[in-house]
Formats: structure tokens, sequence, C-alpha cells
């Protein structure tokens, strides 16, 4: 399950206050950043209230346990962030020390100012002051920096124009529009890798239930090949156009043009048809030009063999195709 949508439903599961479920709210969005950047910065909740303080805490090691199950168990068990030092040298020779004996990420203090002599951007702050709760990085001497970004479903299909040519406008309110934008983008000559929105990751198989920002990636490729191959086509993500449709993506790990960290991108897919069950056939195979003779349809091909026969049907291949069946000896090619 995507982060993010697991994040929706524990916040569903809760009952607690505004307050409470914001701040954690903002502290998972803290850790879906680490995952996206591939780190571990640590995260520390201050607040005066003890018990806020400690009802965020306890669900986000829940939440962190649950959504994170291969982590050492002791990994987001919560231990208390209290650094002195005279000088920013001093504290952080004690924070080392402090590290040394602890294995996890989670923190909590009071305020801010327990750990005001640490350098610039080592822990993620969520702050809960009264009736509010804000998220940024330490900042020393000074009150977190703010970090406004939150991460929610509404805003999986904007997540897919991140590395594209909207990057001032890259809103979408819906599967409709974010279509008319991969429409635009392809009819202007735009053909790029899609990036998985940030704590998303695309599925080993592609089918009509899988979440519309999938297939909305999908078909942008789909698209990419019509306008390269002048062969036409009528796709699209509703389910009708889904009902019989297995896609198999080609994926690759790329850096993000905002240098936000590493992402999931579809470079590309294989599509099968399987409206008659006794005659399941291949449809389509296009991969961005930059992967080309990577080896990424020879990687596939022995799966595909192993869960449809060695004798599948292939739609209409061309004279590449033609060349790569014989290669791996399939059915009479």
């Amino acid at each position: 399950m995507d982060i993010r949508i697991r994040k929706t439903n524990f916040l569903e599961s809760l009952d607690s206050t505004e307050v409470i479920l914001k701040a954690v709210s903002l502290a998972i969005d803290c850790m879906i950043d680490n995952h996206n950047s591939n780190e571990d910065t640590p995260l520390v909740i201050t607040s005066y209230d003890d018990f806020c303080r400690i009802q965020v805490l306890d669900y986000i090691q829940e939440f962190c346990e649950a959504a994170f199950p291969d982590m050492d168990k002791y990994y987001f068990n919560p231990n208390m962030l209290h650094i002195n030092g005279r000088t920013s040298e001093e504290a952080c020779i004690n924070l080392i020390k402090l590290l040394r004996s602890t294995k996890g990420i989670l923190f909590w203090s009071d305020a801010p100012s327990w750990f005001a002599k640490l350098p610039d951007g080592l822990f993620h702050v969520v702050n809960i002051d009264q009736k509010t709760a804000t998220r940024g990085l330490n900042k020393k001497n000074s009150k977190p920096t703010i970090i406004n970004k939150e991460y929610s479903v509404d805003t999986l299909l904007s997540d897919l124009f991140l590395n594209g040519a909207h990057m001032e406008q890259t809103y979408a309110n819906n599967v409709s529009e974010a279509d008319m934008k991969f429409y635009d983008e392809c009819y202007a000559g735009l053909i790029r890798p899609i990036p998985a929105p940030v704590g998303a990751s695309y599925d080993g198989e592609i089918t009509i239930n899988s979440p519309d920002w999938q297939k909305l990636a999908c078909v942008a490729l789909r698209r990419y090949q019509s306008k390269e191959c002048h062969d036409g086509m009528q796709w699209d993500t509703t389910d009708h156009g889904w009902i019989d449709v297995i896609a198999y993506p080609f994926i690759e790990e790329i850096k993000s043009i905002d240098n936000s960290g590493y992402r999931q991108c579809l470079v590309g897919l294989v599509t099968l048809n399987n409206s008659n069950a006794n005659s399941l056939y291949l449809s389509t195979v296009w991969i961005h030009p930059f992967y080309r003779r990577g080896g990424l349809l020879s990687k596939l091909w022995p799966k595909l063999q192993e869960r449809y026969g060695s004798n599948f049907e292939i739609e209409q291949p061309n004279e590449n195709m033609k060349a790569f069946l014989k290669s791996v000896k399939h059915a009479d090619y």
C-alpha cells in the first residue's frame, strides 16, 4: 500500500483532537520526506503538553511500525532529546554521545530550545503549540524553519507532473485534468519518464484495480507510442478501457528535477489483452528512447513466459519485435 494511502486510512481510524491529528499528519509527512530522499533524518516532537506529546508519539510509533515492518523493533521507540552545551561544538559532541546509545530516529522535547545549539537541518521538528502544529527543520539558536508542504491522496495526480513542463502550475484536480496535461505535453513534443508520486510506487502488474495515477501514466506512455508509430490510439483510464488489460511497467530510479531525491519513474510498458481467456495476446511494447537497448524487455520476458506460456500470441509485431521474438525462441518466430 502506498504510504500516502496508508496515512489517510490511519488518520481516519484515529479518534483524537484536531491538533493531535494535525501533528500526526505532519510527522508522517516527515517520514515520507525521508523515504523519498532515502535518508534517516531524525524526527523530534516538541510540546509542553505532556499528554498531547505522548499521544502523538504513540500514534507515530504505531504508524511507522506498520509502514516499515522490516526496521529494527526499537527504531521507532521515542527517546528524549535534551542537548546541553555552551557552544555548538559542545552540543554536537553531546549529540554524538546520545546517538551512540540510541538506535531510533524518533525523539521528544518540551521545546526547540532543548537542542537550540545544534547546527541547522539535523532534525525534522513537529512543534505543537496550544491549538496549532507545524513542521520544519531545526535551526540553530532560532525557531525551526516552517515547511508547508503536506502529502495527501488529493495531490497524487499533481505529483505526476513534478518533472514536467508545468513546474509552476502542477495542480490537477481530477483524472480528466491530469489526462489533458499529459495530452498537451505529448502533442507539444514532450516525451518523458513519469515519476511515481512522492511516497508511492508502481505495481508490478497494473490493472483495472490499480490507482488512477498509475493508469494515467500508462495511458500517457501509450500516447507517446502512438505519436511515434502513427498507429492510432483509443485507450483511457475508464473501466471500459482497462477491463481486459494487464500492463507490465518498466521502472527506473531517476533523480527528481527539484533535487528532492530519486523517484520511481515509468519509462515503458508491455500491455496484454485477456478478453479471451483461451487466447491472451501481447498488444503493445514501448520503451522511452533513452532506455532502449538496455535489456528491459529481455529481463521481463521469462516472467511473461512463466505466467502465460511460451506460445502466447503477439499482435502485429514489427520487424524489431520479430527479431526479439526470434532471439528468445518464442513460438515459431
